[in-house]
């Protein structure tokens, strides 16, 4: 233990020498000020229950009461909701929300004047009543396929477009309409606000004083304005600068955790963290250096392997920092609190292993930093290319897989199977995030939620197999190697 302890400090000696990791620290606290100087404001309760109610999503109706995975068509935009009489009470809020539909009948007339001709429902019956069932589905190879518009690749693979399957019921019938029940009609909204608002409610329907097509109910919702599908306009460095308007917090989160912060961000992360320790085991190979090492009572492969492992230690502790960071000022700001977003952490720390597993191979070799940085940098770049490609020619096996060659498929399929998971680990922690950030409606009908990634065993486990054989390379030649 005292040996690994004597390494890891020789390791953090060799990072502070240089200006980099002086740089890196102030460019992390300098983000971490910035995402502190963001401002997050809730829309007062009317409003923001208005724009919840009449926004679009919620106005999408996901089958099977909200339990479907296919995507569906149909939409409730035909039916009016309004709120009214909104009201702090508790943790949450009490509301009345109006449901006015069109009728599906024609207008008649009779000696009171015109009516509504109900006797074939109305479009807020329709939608409860698409909700309400299970729909009949097909996946969107199969629709494509039928329509002559793929070609010999559309059987997709995993992970592809061609998973997604499609559901074929946008309508509902007339017996079906009136069969709704008001528990389906309170059900319904239950889960609109459940999928679209991100916050739980009760829902009463009340019936004296109104007539269908207008359907009025009491609502009582639990958690404040701090639920990810409030309306929110942000600001930045203090209120100087308005980033959106009335925009979902979810969303904004998202952009930031997801986008910004992983995406941009653990890759200027990966970038630095292999120019700086690019260094740390060619230094210890220098002639002079390795003598004196390899005369201590330590193993060739213990020491490596250490030196390996300290290099690791120094990307954590600074993605510790940085993320923490991050994770801390967002959610004092916002007052949504998700601990997911510290799952980066780990993940971007793995990501980086498997990069400086192939630095340490180069290192060993040719004793030269320059070597090690630029292959493995270019190693990473690699991995980066044939991610996107492959996730591109997920999308061309399904809509003009005619058009390339099945060698080529094969090939990209071939390479994103045996190379480590670059791509697959950065889908897998946007995903994550996604879940954490994003309101479950806005989850399922994003990117991210309809394409399925492969898993976090197949991902971390092919990923790893790679890291072990290039240390077992790198350890079997320098145990070789005269010095």
């Amino acid at each position: 233990m005292r040996q690994f302890v004597a390494i890891l400090k020789d390791s953090y000696y060799e990072a502070v020498d240089g200006f980099v990791i002086y740089v890196m620290l102030g460019m992390s606290a300098l983000v971490i000020l910035v995402v502190g100087s963001m401002s997050f404001t809730p829309a007062e309760p009317p409003e923001a229950f208005q724009k919840i109610v009449a926004s679009r999503e919620f106005a999408r109706i996901i089958p099977d009461r909200g339990r479907s995975r296919a995507i569906s068509v149909a939409t409730a935009h035909d039916v009016k909701f309004a709120v009214s009489d909104v009201q702090a009470e508790g943790s949450g809020y009490t509301l009345r929300l109006t449901a006015t539909g069109s009728p599906n009948g024609d207008t008649l007339f009779d000696e009171k004047g015109p009516r509504n001709d109900l006797a074939k429902g109305d479009s807020f019956r329709r939608a409860v009543a698409i909700w309400a069932k299970q729909p009949k589905t097909m996946k969107a190879s199969e629709i494509l396929e039928k329509s002559g518009k793929s070609g010999p690749g559309a059987k997709g693979g995993k992970g592809g477009v061609g998973d997604i399957e499609i559901s074929l019921d946008t309508d509902a019938t007339v017996e079906e309409q009136r069969a709704v029940s008001d528990a389906d009609m309170e059900a319904f909204l239950q889960n609109q606000f459940a999928l679209h608002a991100g916050m739980d409610a009760t829902v009463r329907r009340v019936t004296i004083g109104v007539e269908e097509p207008t359907y009025l109910f009491e609502v009582t919702t639990t958690g404040g304005s701090s639920v990810r599908g409030w309306p929110h306009t942000t600001k930045i460095f203090f209120g100087a600068v308005p980033i959106t308007n009335n925009t979902s917090l979810g969303q904004v989160l998202y952009i930031i955790e997801d986008q910004i912060i992983n995406g941009l961000g653990g890759a200027v992360a990966l970038l630095i963290g292999l120019i700086i320790t690019a260094f740390f085991i060619p230094n210890m190979l220098r002639k002079g250096s390795v003598d004196l090492i390899i005369s201590k009572p330590i193993g060739r492969s213990q020491l490596l392997i250490y030196k390996y492992i300290g290099g690791l230690t120094f990307v954590f502790l600074v993605t510790t920092f940085t993320v923490g960071g991050i994770w801390l000022a967002v959610a004092l700001r916002s007052g949504y609190w998700d601990p997911r977003f510290l799952a980066v952490i780990p993940i971007l720390t793995f990501t980086f292993a498997i990069v400086y597993a192939m630095s340490t191979v180069v290192a060993v070799f040719t004793r030269s930093p320059i070597a090690a940085m630029i292959v493995s940098i270019g190693f990473m770049l690699c991995l980066y290319i044939v991610g996107q490609v492959k996730t591109i020619f997920d999308v061309i096996r399904i809509e003009r897989s005619d058009r390339m060659p099945e060698w080529a498929f094969t090939l990209v399929d071939t390479l994103n199977n045996v190379l480590p998971r670059y791509k697959d680990l950065d889908k897998l922690t946007s995903k994550l995030i996604a879940e954490g950030t994003l309101t479950p409606g806005e989850f399922r009908t994003s990117q991210i939620g309809l394409v399925e990634v492969p898993s976090w065993t197949e991902t971390f486990g092919v990923s790893l197999i790679f890291i072990v054989l290039m240390l077992a390379i790198s350890c079997w030649r320098f145990n070789k190697r005269d010095y």
